[in-house]
């Protein structure tokens, strides 16, 4: 019953409504473990899949939720800059947005590494599943195991008919119904639903100027450089000008964005072939230490 309701709901959604409106929500613990260079590591995510007729968004919960009380009209300043510190004080956070669109069979993969926010498409669906009778109960709903790999990675997922959509978290699409849980098969990523309920609100673009194009495989190198050492992965040839401010709470903002450092490093979803040595001494190497942190409206020595 479930199942004929829910899908009854989406075919019903008039053109306008599923281009923009959330029809449901799913909430995902997603936990990653395992070692780096830094030690072991240990870290808990939440985050949201928001989900339309035809597209959807996955993001930090915590970036959801000051997306959603800033579009609101009206709302105070005072409001907004609540909410905003809410965001800064999040940690773990999950520092990508990805939108995918079954219409045309893309996805969009947007993340801030300061000063800077890059973007980057791919095509849809990004792996062949392998389809399995078994199955399993996650978060109240009957779900099937399929297998897959993407990103030098091998995941199983358990997905649920009962929500006949395409959509899951991070990547992990093109089933026949929801994901639900997934795990690679190292057990480093984990992402398993712990909610599912109706949406609210739009499924907004990310309205964010000047946002750098780039590749795949260029995005994903960038990232690499950037979660190892933020600071060095700032290119100083890429800038007119640097600001650096600390503000209340010991948070460092570069050009009015704030910089999110993990400090026991990271491990990526994606096993990417990253040709170019993040460690090699080149030009940038010591651009960190080229950084002076005062009060409000530091420069770049």
């Amino acid at each position: 019953m479930k199942k004929l309701i829910l899908a009854t709901a989406l075919a019903a959604a008039p053109a306008v409504y599923a281009q923009n409106t959330t029809l449901y929500e799913c909430i995902y613990q997603y936990d990653v473990n395992g070692k780096t260079d830094k030690g072991d590591l240990s870290l808990t995510y939440n985050c949201i899949l928001q989900i339309g007729e035809e597209t959807s968004k996955f993001l930090d919960y915590s970036a959801f939720r000051l997306d959603s009380v800033t579009s609101i009209k009206g709302i105070s300043d005072d409001i907004i800059k609540e909410y905003e510190a809410r965001d800064q004080k999040t940690s773990p956070y999950f520092d990508r947005r990805l939108f995918n669109s079954s219409a045309d069979n893309k996805l969009t993969m947007i993340s801030t590494m300061v000063p800077f926010t890059y973007k980057y498409e791919e095509n849809t669906p990004l792996m062949e599943w392998n389809l399995s009778n078994e199955t399993r109960t996650v978060c109240g709903y009957e779900c099937k195991k399929a297998e897959g790999e993407y990103g030098g990675r091998k995941w199983t997922a358990w997905y649920t008919e009962d929500i006949p959509v395409t959509f899951g978290p991070w990547k992990l699409t093109g089933l026949p119904g929801l994901v639900m849980l997934a795990t690679d098969s190292e057990n480093i990523h984990r992402f398993i639903a712990v909610s599912f309920r109706d949406g609210s609100g739009q499924i907004l673009p990310d309205n964010i100027p000047n946002m750098i194009k780039t590749d795949h495989k260029g995005f994903e190198e960038k990232k690499a450089e950037y979660d190892k050492n933020p600071l060095n992965a700032i290119n100083p040839s890429d800038i007119e000008s640097l600001s650096v401010s600390k503000e209340g709470g010991n948070y460092i903002t570069i050009n009015g964005t704030l910089l999110r450092n993990l400090e026991k490093g990271s491990i990526p979803l994606e096993c990417s072939e990253v040709k170019k040595d993040i460690n090699k001494n080149d030009n940038r190497s010591d651009f960190g230490s080229q950084i002076k942190v005062v009060g409000a409206g530091s420069q770049r020595k």
